[in-house]
């Protein structure tokens, strides 16, 4: 069961990690509208840098509006422009404007008219005149038609299901293409253009007049802007290029539009797909999308050069503004509704998509998204997510964490510098959302299996071990080892000293000593375990604990040696409380303690029978701790601590902890041991360490050991005389001293005594 439990940690999220990637690969349209939103951002921070001005607008603004009289304009209007444009030299001319109906102005629309307002006139005279009228006076259209003919004029169309009409295309159109693709309408490289029934048609006059139609059709993406320009159509069985392509080619002279497909060898570089991968117009060569897109790259507005159409027709009008250059004529009066969408505004004329998309396909600025970019962002999202799942589950969150931070920060970084630098759109949001969706899910079910981990360790816990304790295993479950192990541990032995008088004063009120051992070992307890310290056992007025079992702690001995310092300043507080405690009726009685400590390879785990057992440790190592701590009586210190335990935190302060004022009292075999032990005093925190006064008591002291072990009984006395009335923190213990040696003056220890001295009791 717990197989299959941890198989799942792994199997779900692999599977949210593929359909993720999945999803990236097919591109739904929520996936195209999450990289669209990164690519539109890009494009703002570093827009197209157009450099030529080969292509102007000839704006139906406000202004010409005001001038020249509401629009549409007579035909006669557009012919004078169109003349105008092609004397000052324009290379093309370009129309945005649809010509589907008669002009207004023509005789054949204004006569009708004028025939119901007609007073006296018979309908013979009327017969006549109109002849005479239609005679002398000639269709704006035709008028038109005459200055289409003679410049190289592009018409506008559109492609449309709600009308009839199909004119004829006017520019040619080759494919290449694998020979299968032909045999198979599903291999088909032009199934992807955008199709339609029909097409709108311009009067015919001015369609045959013209040398250019293109299609005006807007791509605009369901979020309403205009990203991509279609560079080509289909409707009924003609291929239609759109406004912007068809202009260049008339521009250039060239007859065709050369297409190449995807499935032709070298094109794989070039396509984001199977269909169409490029295309060539005169001298210019551009990839396209499969379906015959082209990514716009936008430049500021400010860079397009445009001229208002009122400008061209005035005689001062300055040629130069036109000699040469692509001409498109529309509009950005809001009023004639030509406005759109694009990343860098959201208020354009539409005008401009087609003179940036001629201005792109002049400079060959192209963004670039092939095929093997999408493949390689799944299968790096594939690998990232694998590691994501891998790291989850063998480690904690918190790398993984970073991990997942690093790797989005490097594909977004990645990505831009991709943009910036090769034009090339790497896609860092989506493969960062399916590598985040996937950590979710790993991390929700990791959490999942820590709770019921946890949960089980409490139920087999909570019955011999303290719930603190239970709490900090059941964190880290993962470190608990059952049934025992050998590691390297603080053991600390912590005992009131005198508890017999105190249990004496309150003999006829048993309670009233409970309530004050409860106070001693909840005060003495709450420093162990803020320190990372376990607490084993309580024995009567006596506190067993340690250090680096069941979790691990760092620096364990240094931490168990500041603990004792913290203890000492709680039993003070202790001590207060209890002297004011009413509960106490005034006992103005003071809880004295004496601590062991000792560090070293000590059993730990579950230590006792079938039927009764507890989490404890044992071996030799507790029991040099028990008898450090029985030792305090005659050396008359508050700690004592044995040689490992100093030389670990001496390690750990080398390290750059703070600094413990310890001091080597003795060397020492203990009760029951035959090798001695070198023992410390703890006496004080950073701030005494650094003090003068305990240098000189450092210095002062190492003489007088030095004194004691060559047994210059009397040197050795004087100064432990004097130390002992300087230093009273220590009067105790210099006392004791100059009693051991009054012994040695009277029975000498012999010439080979090593300075040990034997102890006589526990």
């Amino acid at each position: 069961m717990r197989v299959l439990l941890r198989l799942q940690n792994y199997l779900l999220p692999l599977a949210v990690l593929f359909v993720g990637v999945a999803l990236q690969l097919l591109q739904p349209y929520p996936i195209e509208f999450v990289r669209n939103i990164v690519f539109d951002q890009y494009n703002r921070w570093q827009p197209r840098v157009e450099t030529n001005d080969l292509v102007v607008f000839v704006d139906i603004d406000e202004a010409s509006l005001k001038s020249i009289g509401q629009f549409p304009w007579p035909r006669s209007v557009f012919a004078e422009l169109v003349d105008n444009m092609h004397a000052h030299g324009s290379a093309a001319i370009a129309f945005d404007v649809l010509f589907t109906e008669p002009d207004r102005t023509a005789p054949s629309e204004i006569l009708p008219v004028w025939q119901t307002l007609r007073r006296h006139a018979n309908s013979e005279t009327w017969a006549a005149l109109q002849a005479d009228i239609e005679a002398q006076i000639s269709s704006p259209d035709d008028a038109l038609a005459r200055a289409i003919a003679e410049a190289p004029v592009v018409l506008a169309t559109m492609m449309n299901d709600d009308v009839r009409s199909l004119p004829d295309p006017k520019a040619g159109i080759a494919v290449r293409a694998h020979s299968a693709s032909s045999l198979d309408d599903s291999l088909d490289p032009m199934r992807g253009v955008p199709k339609s029934q029909f097409a709108i048609a311009n009067r015919e006059v001015l369609h045959k007049s013209a040398v250019g139609l293109g299609a005006i059709n807007a791509r605009i993406d369901k979020d309403g802007i205009i990203r991509r320009a279609g560079l080509l159509y289909r409707a009924g069985e003609h291929v239609y290029p759109s406004l912007s392509l068809e202009t260049l080619r008339v521009a250039q002279g060239a007859g065709s539009i050369a297409l190449r497909a995807s499935d032709v060898r070298g094109e794989g570089a070039y396509t984001s797909g199977f269909g169409l991968s490029r295309l060539k117009v005169g001298q210019i060569i551009a990839p396209i999308e499969p379906d015959a897109s082209l990514r716009i790259y936008y430049a500021p507005s400010s860079s397009i050069a445009t001229i208002s159409a009122q400008d061209i027709l005035r005689a001062d009008f300055e040629p130069q503004k036109l000699a040469g250059k692509i001409a498109f004529i529309g509009t950005s009066a809001a009023g004639l509704k030509d406005i759109r969408a694009t990343p860098l505004n959201p208020a354009t004329p539409g005008v401009e998509v087609h003179i940036q998309t001629v201005q792109q396909l002049i400079s060959g600025t192209f963004l670039l998204r092939p095929i093997w970019v999408q493949s390689l962002e799944g299968l790096a999202t594939l690998v990232i997510g694998v590691v994501l799942i891998f790291m989850v589950q063998r480690f904690s969150l918190v790398p993984s964490i970073l991990f997942l931070l690093v790797t989005m920060s490097a594909a977004m970084g990645f990505s831009w510098y991709q943009f910036s630098s090769q034009l090339l759109l790497v896609d860092p949001a989506t493969p960062s959302l399916t590598a985040f969706i996937t950590f979710l899910t790993a991390a929700f079910l990791h959490f999942l299996e820590t709770a019921r981990e946890r949960r089980e360790v409490r139920n087999a816990f909570q019955y011999y071990l303290a719930p603190d304790m239970v709490e900090q295993i059941a964190s880290n479950p993962e470190k608990l080892k059952l049934g025992g192990e050998t590691r390297n541990l603080t053991i600390l032995f912590a005992d009131i000293r005198g508890f017999t008088s105190i249990s004496e004063t309150f003999s006829e009120a048993p309670e009233k000593l409970t309530h004050v051992i409860n106070a001693f070992l909840t005060g003495m307890s709450q420093v162990i375990q803020t320190n990372s310290g376990t607490i084993d056992k309580y024995i009567g007025d006596n506190i067993m604990a340690f250090w680096n079992a069941p979790a691990e702690v760092e620096d364990h001995a240094y931490a168990a040696v500041h603990t004792t310092l913290e203890m000492k300043t709680a039993l003070a507080q202790v001590n207060a409380d209890l002297q004011g405690d009413p509960f106490l009726d005034g006992w103005q009685g003071e809880i004295r303690i004496g601590i062991g400590l000792n560090s070293g390879a000590t059993l730990v785990g579950n230590i006792g029978s079938d039927q009764r057992f507890n989490y404890s440790v044992m071996g030799d190592v507790v029991n040099i701790a028990s008898r450090l701590e029985g030792q305090t009586k005659d050396y008359g210190v508050l700690t004592l601590i044995g040689e490992s335990t100093y030389q670990q935190a001496a390690a750990s302060m080398a390290a750059g902890k703070p600094d413990i004022a310890c001091l080597e009292l003795d060397l020492i075999a203990l009760k029951g041991k035959i090798l001695p032990e070198r023992i410390y005093a703890v006496l004080g925190d950073t701030d005494y360490a650094s003090s003068p006064r305990f240098h000189d008591l450092q210095t002062a002291h190492g003489e007088l050991l030095h004194l004691y072990r060559s047994q210059d009984w009397q040197g050795a006395r004087a100064l432990a005389d004097r130390l002992g009335e300087t230093y009273d923190e220590m009067a105790n213990f210099y006392q004791m001293l100059t009693q051991r040696i009054q012994t040695y003056q009277d029975t000498p220890p012999g010439e080979d005594w090593d300075g040990h001295y034997i102890a006589l009791s526990k």
